[in-house]
């Protein structure tokens, strides 16, 4: 005969564990993603990645919500996009010029990085490639496990220097901070040393007397601390950083977030990368001024040097192609048109406009993401 009396204590422990099987895929679901950058946290593109995350929060309705770990915590420049690839991080600024060969069709905007006049329009010509119009630029990413969501451009660079120079501008024998193979074979065209180091070792390299200048963004006088060991501003464009992914996140994280997290990362891609244009703008702004008033050298430099850069812009148009077909792309021609052309349709939606951040995130989600995503 059966028996009819089941034991309460079974009855009791079978509901508890139905009850933890049921919670099981949302406890899975609601952990912390992880996101990692080498730059510190009051970085513009720190201050880019965070708004990002908060805006994916509050669109998902707090179940996309991420852990940041800027400074290298989590990993170096050099050293995430294999961080991602592994799993030990869901999302990392990726810079490509730390791993050219890796992503070499990705490689072709970083390369064009003097065509960076305007970081609004770079960035956004920028994006629109790689997501409208590359797809070996994304299928490059997907193969490392990455889904790529923005890239981004900085101001145009120039140098900051130890040398106040006075009598003017001279780069013969000066050692000189450069991202990437483009900005490095600049300063070898002007007599200069090129040395590749990631942004973040510029300060401790000049106040060993490593470096004599570094070529970047001048608000890194203050998010960098250069303007503790830099004596002048060379007021020449020299590059950018241009390309990379600013935003992504790894794809199996993608894959497993649902329409509605993917949404919520889509819809936050274009916030975060107007906060970070936009910071940077003002810092450089703000950082200029704060530069003139403690007595840094601001150096206009010499006519022949200007056509020097003219020239060196137009000839990356040949050169970036000639790079990518060394490192095995296919049709490299293509990318590069498909740059330049994004690049004269952004100047022509932006000219004339002063546009707010908010109205420049709209215009980057209507005219880049409706039409990827």
């Amino acid at each position: 005969m059966a028996n009819n009396n089941s034991n309460p204590l079974i009855s009791v422990l079978l509901g508890g564990l139905a009850v933890v099987a049921s919670l099981m895929p949302a406890l899975a679901s609601a952990r912390d993603l992880t996101y990692a950058s080498y730059l510190p946290p009051h970085h513009p593109t720190s201050e880019g990645i965070t708004t990002f995350m908060a805006a994916a929060k509050a669109q998902s309705g707090g179940d996309v919500a991420f852990k940041f770990f800027p400074s290298g915590a989590a990993a170096s420049g050099k050293e995430m996009l294999s961080a991602v690839s592994e799993g030990m991080i869901d999302g990392g600024f990726l810079v490509t010029v730390y791993f050219p060969t890796s992503v070499p069709a990705n490689m072709i905007i970083s390369d064009l990085s003097f065509w960076d006049q305007d970081s609004l329009v770079a960035s956004a010509a920028s994006v629109d490639t790689i997501l409208n119009d590359c797809p070996q630029c994304l299928e490059e990413y997907q193969e490392h496990g990455v889904r790529f969501l923005a890239s981004y451009a900085t101001p145009p660079y120039q140098a900051m220097c130890k040398d106040r120079f006075d009598n003017g501008f001279d780069a013969e024998g000066k050692r000189m901070r450069v991202a990437g193979e483009e900005i490095g074979r600049w300063v070898s065209g002007i007599e200069g040393i090129p040395v590749n180091i990631p942004n973040s070792e510029s300060y401790e390299a000049m106040e060993r007397s490593q470096l004599d200048c570094v070529i970047g963004a001048t608000s890194w006088l203050k998010s960098l601390s250069l303007m503790e060991v830099a004596n002048s501003v060379v007021e020449l464009p020299m590059g950018a950083f241009l390309g990379g992914s600013l935003l992504n996140v790894r794809e199996s994280v993608w894959e497993d977030l649902g329409e509605k997290g993917r949404r919520a990362l889509i819809d936050a891609a274009p916030v975060g990368l107007a906060r970070t244009l936009y910071a940077y703008q003002k810092e450089e702004q703000d950082v200029r001024k704060l530069a003139q008033e403690q007595g840094i050298n601001f150096v206009e430099v010499s006519d022949a040097l200007k056509q020097h850069r003219e020239e060196f812009m137009q000839s990356q148009i040949e050169q970036s192609a000639q790079n990518a077909a060394k490192r095995g792309v296919e049709n490299p021609e293509k990318i590069v048109e498909s740059f330049i052309k994004n690049l004269e349709k952004w100047e022509k939606l932006l000219e004339g406009k002063q546009l707010t951040e908010q109205q420049y995130a709209e215009l980057l989600k209507t005219e880049i993401y409706d039409k990827a995503f």
